[in-house]
């Protein structure tokens, strides 16, 4: 039964993914406003067969299904003493963040898409991603060493810990990690403000190398430069980890960040130069989250290499 807990997290961290890349499907297709009460469908349970109503109403369905998902791991965490001394704060954060993220998603809607509110949104949604992918690493960790794998005997459980480089590394891939949190927020407020289309061509703005930061303009290349200043901190990490002798499960997030990174960056290029398509749009903030949650892993495994 103790082994079930990796696999209901991982389930559950699956479908907050595809909430998180489906608000921003509900977000770019207009379709924030379709249904404008809460918690019904027009005054009704089941929604009436419009486009837009129907992509509003499955991105509530599917808040449904992570919140039931994310109960029934904590009560699980909480029915096993060895489970909540270990994951027991982590699961009572989890829940008080799932209760302010269903606030927000309602007042969201009830306020009409106030700038401010979609932002919050968002990064209590990347928060919440967070928490369950801390969770599920810990239990997997605990459930790999009940099987005696080894994997949490190591030098990290040792007296003085990991290498110093490896800290090093893994305090690195946490700064990376919270580097791509701000800039998903950055990427909400151009897209909730109407900033998207501001600067029209890249790598100039208007044909400017450095335009003015004011307007929906400051707010478009605000986001610019944060990506460079993402890419710089993951290029710098990944060029620091590279001579380092680093097991597997170290070595391959580090990689994958790498990829991510690279498809990331293609993706917000492609989204000035097509003007916000919807599907790139949507793979640009799925990405983000796989490479924010990438980059957590490396940070965890590094800190146990």
């Amino acid at each position: 039964m103790k082994n079930r807990l990796p696999s209901l997290l991982a389930v559950t961290i699956v479908f907050v993914f595809i909430l998180v890349v489906w608000g921003g499907v509900v977000r770019l297709s207009g379709s924030g406003l379709a249904i404008p009460d809460w918690p019904l469908a027009e005054g009704k349970i089941l929604p009436r067969a419009h486009p837009n109503v129907l992509i509003e109403y499955a991105h509530r369905a599917i808040a449904g299904i992570v919140a039931i998902l994310t109960v029934w791991a904590c009560v699980t965490i909480f029915r096993d003493p060895r489970w909540r001394s270990r994951l027991g704060a982590l699961a009572l954060a989890a829940l008080v963040t799932l209760a302010l993220q269903i606030f927000m998603g309602a007042r969201v809607v009830l306020e009409e898409l106030p700038v401010d509110r979609v932002v919050a949104h968002l990064l209590l949604a990347f928060a919440f991603f967070w928490i369950l992918l801390r969770m599920a690493l810990l239990a997997r960790d605990d459930a790999d060493g009940e099987a005696g794998s080894g994997a949490v005997a190591g030098p990290a459980d040792g007296v003085g810990g990991p290498p110093v480089a490896h800290r090093g590394l893994s305090r690195w891939a946490a700064l990376a990690a919270a580097a791509v949190f701000v800039q998903a927020g950055l990427g909400a407020w151009v897209s909730s403000s109407g900033a998207a289309l501001a600067c029209p061509d890249f790598p100039t703005c208007h044909g400017q190398w450095l335009p003015k930061l004011e307007g929906l303009v400051g707010i478009q290349f605000t986001h610019r430069i944060g990506a460079y200043v993402v890419s710089l901190i993951i290029l710098g990490l990944l060029f620091r980890a590279a001579p380092r002798s680093l097991p597997p499960r170290a070595r391959w997030p580090l990689r994958i960040s790498g990829i991510l990174l690279a498809v990331q960056f293609t993706l917000g290029v492609m989204n000035v130069l097509l003007q916000v398509p919807l599907p790139v749009s949507a793979g640009h903030l799925g990405t983000a989250l796989v490479l924010f949650g990438t980059l957590n892993l490396a940070s965890h495994e590094l800190s146990r290499a």
